[in-house]
């Protein structure tokens, strides 16, 4: 019996008008409710911006945040790790000296970015970081760095990829989920640790969770649980991992799945 469910939400739950079918999703979590599995949001997105899907129930859900920097169940968080200060100044100042990308500094009390970045950017990345302050300088951060977002055109993301982790990977990992988004993460900080974490927490095995994902972030995870789904519209290195196929997001393919699990 599945206990646990797993979902990344850009390219997976979400279609690509970032909506979900809301009714059809109620009834699935309802019949997970009345057989006490637990709903898990995992997700490279900042806790901030992940509870507005999910409103109503973001209190019975647990969500990982930023790619598995941050855990937090039914409305408290249980498990964060952020980066080390010195860590966090090595990872920017080799970024500075690039103009592939635009950076983004992520915390838990929100994301940071250069006040001379064009508002234009801005505007593109205000659904992703719904709590956002201008700074002049990184180091007038005051907060725990979970993570460093890093914006990219899309074409030039594995190239882009690939660089970094020639340069920075004994201090961050980056990882992709596609789209033109690179996130430097942790090492082992991954959604992959965090699933590990919460399965632990509610003392579930990995045979009884089930998880769904589309992008190069999703791996760990779905190589971890034992009922792995690559979106359709994955990549055929996710689609490997996976041991199924759902649907693609833009056919609600995480609930249909989910109501064959369910029902």
């Amino acid at each position: 019996m599945i206990k646990l469910v797993a979902v990344d939400m850009d390219g997976t739950f979400l279609d690509d008008q970032k909506n979900y079918d809301e009714d059809r999703f109620a009834k699935v979590f309802d019949k997970m409710q009345k057989q006490k599995a637990e709903f898990v949001v995992a997700s490279g997105n900042q806790y901030v911006q992940l509870v507005q899907f999910f409103e109503p129930i973001k209190e019975k859900i647990t969500f990982i945040s930023d790619n598995g920097a941050m855990v937090t169940k039914h409305g408290e968080e249980i498990f964060s790790s952020s980066f080390e200060k010195a860590d966090v100044e090595k990872v920017l100042e080799v970024l500075s000296l690039k103009t592939d990308f635009r950076v983004i500094v992520c915390g838990k009390k929100g994301a940071y970015i250069l006040d001379s970045v064009p508002d234009d950017f801005i505007k593109t990345i205000e659904f992703y970081c719904p709590v956002m302050f201008k700074v002049s300088d990184y180091n007038q951060i005051d907060d725990d760095v979970l993570k460093i977002a890093l914006s990219c055109p899309e074409e030039e993301t594995e190239r882009l990829l690939a660089e970094l982790h020639g340069e920075i990977s004994h201090i961050t990992i980056p990882v992709s989920s596609g789209h033109g988004s690179i996130d430097l993460i942790q090492p082992n900080m991954h959604k992959g640790n965090a699933i590990q974490f919460v399965l632990k927490h509610f003392n579930f095995s990995s045979k009884e969770a089930a998880a769904f994902g589309d992008g190069g972030n999703d791996l760990e995870m779905l190589d971890l649980v034992g009922t792995s789904f690559a979106m359709e519209n994955a990549p055929e290195a996710v689609k490997k991992v996976a041991k199924h196929v759902a649907p693609t997001n833009n056919e609600s393919g995480v609930l249909v799945e989910m109501e064959k699990l369910f029902f």
